[in-house]
């Protein structure tokens, strides 16, 4: 995702430089030497959460969102973390091509939520995440109590004291890996593995 986005942004800025050439020098007008791309013809990017359907297949997710819309997203099975089970919760973005959705990331909501330890420095710490976004800290340096993704990255929150001037925490995570008894976050070029406890 980190590669993605910026490839994507840095397109629209030179296409958006190109098409507002006004001035363009040449033997015909602007119109004839350049052809116009609008905002609408570039790749739209989504962040869709819903239920793994049973009409996903090996390369393309059937999701379903809370209002009942099904869509069909191009991505291989092992592309998503945390694999692909019908009737789990995932977290897809993808880009809109041509009619065609490709996945960018995909992570599997219901195999993150758990609760996962560490041990650094001879201590277990332990990260429990929820169904609805509530965390839990054991033994961590910063008390986590709410997380979410976001452009396909994990954040944990840590709520703001009351009558403390210092602002909310937030830590951004990428998920590395994610299987049935590990979680692999980084942040800031260091790796953390953690295990399964349920």
């Amino acid at each position: 995702m980190k590669k993605i986005i910026p490839f994507i942004v840095a397109q629209i800025t030179m296409l958006l430089a190109l098409s507002s050439c006004n001035g363009c020098s040449g033997n015909g007008s602007p119109a004839d030497s350049l052809n116009i791309i609008t905002l609408d013809s570039l790749p739209r990017i989504v962040e869709l959460e819903g239920i793994i359907g049973d009409g996903t297949s090996m390369n393309e997710l059937e999701i379903i969102s809370a209002n009942g819309d099904t869509t069909i997203v191009s991505v291989p099975n092992e592309m998503v973390k945390g694999d692909v089970k019908a009737g789990d919760l995932v977290n897809v973005i993808y880009f809109v091509n041509r009619d065609e959705n490709l996945a960018s990331t995909a992570i599997n909501i219901t195999a993150l939520c758990h609760l996962w330890t560490t041990t650094k420095n001879g201590t277990k710490q332990s990260i429990e995440l929820d169904g609805k976004g509530v965390a839990i800290s054991y033994n961590t340096a910063i008390e986590y109590d709410h997380w979410q993704l976001k452009d396909g990255f994990l954040v944990l929150q840590a709520s703001k004291p009351l009558g403390s001037e210092k602002p909310q925490q937030a830590d951004t995570f990428e998920i590395m890996s994610l299987t049935s008894t590990q979680l692999v976050l980084m942040k800031n070029h260091v790796e953390t593995v953690f295990e399964l406890e349920n």
